[in-house]
């Protein structure tokens, strides 16, 4: 059930987000982003993963937003945790009906959208200087690490944090 919901949440997202932030005095895009956070607090059930793990510290550490860490993340992650994911990208992919309904068509959904929305590519445009190996040991045992797809390690913790900065997606 938590599936279905969280899927409609996207569905959601993918049909009202731009309109809400380009347009903040629509009232129906806005609801339907309201309903869509509160269909996505329902995918916490199944834990959260290197996303909220890697931001948890900078987040701490750097007094940055949530949200603007998680969209600067989210892509390398994905990316990490291909082999685990893949099939159910394909699905969601599917299910919002992107054009191309591949990983990849997907992943360039995701950077689109963030472009679209003015959200960095890196953590080196936020123009701070990260101490990734303390970052890396926080992640690693922040409560949301162990539901990750993929086991994670300090190196892929610190591997992603480099990324992150970099831009490296491979």
């Amino acid at each position: 059930m938590a599936d279905g919901i969280a899927l409609e949440g996207m569905r959601l997202i993918n049909k009202w987000l731009i309109e809400a932030v380009n347009n903040g005095s629509n009232l129906e895009a806005r609801m339907n982003m309201i309903t869509a956070a509160s269909m996505g607090s329902t995918a916490f059930q199944k834990g959260l993963g290197a996303i909220h793990s890697l931001s948890h510290p900078v987040n701490a550490v750097h007094d940055l937003h949530h949200g603007l860490t998680y969209a600067i993340f989210m892509p390398y992650v994905l990316k990490f945790n291909q082999a685990e994911i893949e099939a159910r990208i394909i699905l969601l992919s599917n299910y919002l009906e992107l054009n191309d309904r591949s990983f990849n068509g997907f992943l360039n959904w995701i950077l689109d959208l963030r472009k679209e929305l003015s959200i960095p590519h890196t953590l080196k445009e936020l123009k701070i200087e990260f101490d990734f190996d303390t970052l890396a040991e926080m992640a690693l045992v922040d409560p949301s690490t162990p539901t990750n797809p993929t086991n994670m390690t300090v190196n892929d913790m610190k591997k992603l944090y480099i990324n992150s900065y970099e831009g490296n997606l491979n």
